[in-house]
């Protein structure tokens, strides 16, 4: 499944939920979690009451009824939470494209945001006189100071699939593209996908020539060690990290922004999100747990006791948290101006295809050190055609 940078649901987080009497599958997301719960919901064995899912994971769980409506079982969202992140759980989408057996339906609540994980710009502050506010700054900034391999101006994901994939989205986003547009075509082709990935190559000069083999650790290393300028990544991958002496070279000298902008923002939004089981015996437990977790009070415990992405704006914003742990502001104002995947089951399957492309154009840039325009191009229509494609194949689900 979807991995944004190492996060996952700690097994604490599991004690809480088996503390209250709830059956959780909610050790970490992955392939083997996915498929036990998929397999308990669609057989209704009651094995579990509340599953922790990845968000991409609504789509399918909410349309095949592997969860159940929070509406209708009277879960009463509280309005503290963020409203981008409580948007993930909704079935269908409030906005962008639905597939067609739901293109008419009023959205319904199936899920229950417990982790805001959206894009963070991190940056080393002794390389930049104020924060950074755009790509533009960013560039300049890297070309003034940037000296490889002892300095290097941006470290990034590069390995095939979903991690370069969560390198491009920030750029993609803030220039005005899309993933998917509402109408289901492919949105990153044009003028807008071609201006962010040439952007990226940009930045090649004064990055590792490894980056088409960095994932997670190799890109965060880099910025712990004081060797890169600045990175994106999502909330969970740095920011306990920066100021613990024991891994970082740089305590206190890296701060935390929202995603720098071309014509607004770019954030992704991957978040952790709860449903309860369509066999559960217990609903109304997992409903009254599932409403104390998300409240005020204890978001606010959330967020002071581990720095934690707590998913409510009182908490995020509190003066005794955030005088603590100085990113959590950073994380409200990324997550209000975050930009969701497409809600479909297929969307890991078209991150692999636009993934793979992506590998294949930095590896080219790389090379070639000249042609990124064209190198755009080819990798990006190539991803179109490959995507539009799939959706052909199940033109019924999406047209």
């Amino acid at each position: 499944m979807t991995s944004r940078g190492g996060n996952s649901i700690q097994v604490s987080r599991r004690s809480m939920l088996k503390g209250a009497g709830l059956g959780v599958a909610a050790a970490a997301s992955g392939p083997l979690m996915y498929q036990a719960c998929k397999s308990d919901g669609l057989n209704k064995t009651g094995a579990y009451d509340i599953y922790v899912m990845d968000d991409n994971w609504v789509p399918e769980f909410a349309a095949g009824r592997i969860v159940q409506s929070l509406d209708k079982l009277g879960l009463k969202a509280n309005p503290d939470i963020l409203s981008k992140g409580l948007d993930q759980g909704y079935w269908p989408p409030k906005a962008g494209a639905r597939l067609k057996a739901f293109a008419n339906d009023t959205p319904e609540l199936f899920a229950l945001v417990i982790i805001d994980d959206c894009n963070l710009l991190y940056y080393d502050k002794r390389q930049f006189s104020s924060p950074p506010k755009t790509w533009d700054d960013i560039y300049s900034a890297m070309k003034a100071k940037a000296k490889p391999p002892k300095l290097y101006g941006w470290s990034a994901r590069g390995v095939k699939g979903n991690p370069v994939v969560q390198t491009y989205l920030p750029l993609l986003n803030s220039y005005g593209g899309n993933f998917c547009n509402d109408d289901w075509s492919p949105g990153f082709a044009g003028p807008e996908g071609v201006g962010a990935l040439e952007r990226l190559m940009s930045f090649l000069p004064y990055m590792s020539p490894s980056t088409p083999e960095f994932d997670t650790d190799q890109e965060t290393a880099l910025l712990l060690q004081g060797k890169c300028m600045a990175l994106t990544e999502y909330t969970g991958t740095a920011v306990t990290e920066i100021d613990n002496p024991a891994d970082s070279k740089v305590v206190s000298q890296i701060d935390i922004t929202n995603c720098p902008s071309q014509v607004k923002p770019g954030p992704a939004i991957g978040t952790f999100i709860c449903g309860i089981s369509s066999g559960t015996k217990n609903a109304e437990g997992a409903v009254k747990f599932l409403e104390w977790f998300t409240s005020s009070r204890i978001q606010l415990q959330f967020a002071q006791e581990g720095g934690s992405a707590a998913v409510t704006k009182s908490a995020l914003t509190d003066p005794k948290a955030v005088a603590k742990y100085r990113w959590l502001p950073a994380i409200a104002q990324s997550v209000q101006s975050s930009t969701p995947k497409p809600r479909t089951p297929d969307e890991p399957r078209f991150e692999d295809i636009l993934g793979t492309q992506l590998n294949i154009a930095l590896v080219d840039a790389l090379q070639q050190k000249r042609n990124y325009t064209q190198i755009a191009q080819k990798s990006l229509n190539t991803a179109k055609t490959q995507m539009a494609a799939v959706l052909q194949q199940h033109k019924n689900i999406y047209f």
